[in-house]
């Protein structure tokens, strides 16, 4: 779980900036190219002033992830049962979780890429996969990450719902963490936990 988070932490370095809202990108082929041309972007806006890591990722990173779509797929079976209160819960605290992983995460990373190699793999016509290794400073092995993404029509914009670092799913290890404590801890449980660990 702590390597998972921490090389998810290249995550939102890799994806900052990558789509601009107001762009018609339907052509998955669009959103590699928007993830290569704003990587070396970021990273280097990164380099000149860290301190504004959060400000990035409150105006570029909240707008590309579906949290909700997430939070979704996380929750599975208990996303039903539970309230409309308790779902706009979970994913506010869901995502301060993530997106705190993130920036808490972000400085550290950027200083030690070197390349990042991208491949594409389409998925119809509005879901796609954006296959990336990062290679870094005294690794000999690249990190893969994975975006899995779809189009959102009614927003224009691609969104990522899931990630893959090293073949584990972020919310396939997610879902399996959160079901066990909302079997001891119930959703009100499970959201204060996670809560705290955002603090």
């Amino acid at each position: 779980m702590k390597r998972l988070i921490t090389s998810l932490s290249l995550v939102a370095m890799l994806m900052a900036g990558a789509i601009n809202v107001n762009v018609w990108a339907a052509n998955a082929n669009d959103a590699k190219e928007l993830i290569e041309n704003s990587t070396q972007q970021v990273l280097e806006a990164l380099k000149a002033d860290p301190s504004k890591i959060h400000a990035l990722v409150d105006k570029v990173v909240l707008p590309i992830f579906d949290f909700r779509k997430m939070s979704r797929l996380v929750l599975t079976k208990n996303w039903r049962r539970i309230s409309r209160k308790q779902k706009k819960r979970f994913i506010k605290e869901f995502r301060g979780l993530l997106v705190r992983t993130y920036s808490s995460a972000l400085v550290e990373a950027a200083g030690k890429v070197n390349k990042i190699d991208y491949s594409l793999i389409k998925r119809g016509s509005r879901r796609a996969i954006v296959k990336s290794q990062v290679y870094q400073q005294g690794k000999s092995k690249p990190i893969k990450v994975d975006y899995i993404m779809y189009f959102h029509r009614k927003k224009h914009q691609w969104k990522v719902y899931n990630v893959k670092v090293e073949g584990v799913s972020l919310v396939t290890n997610y879902r399996s963490e959160f079901s066990r404590d909302i079997n001891t801890l119930g959703i009100d449980g499970l959201i204060k936990k996670i809560a705290n660990k955002a603090k």
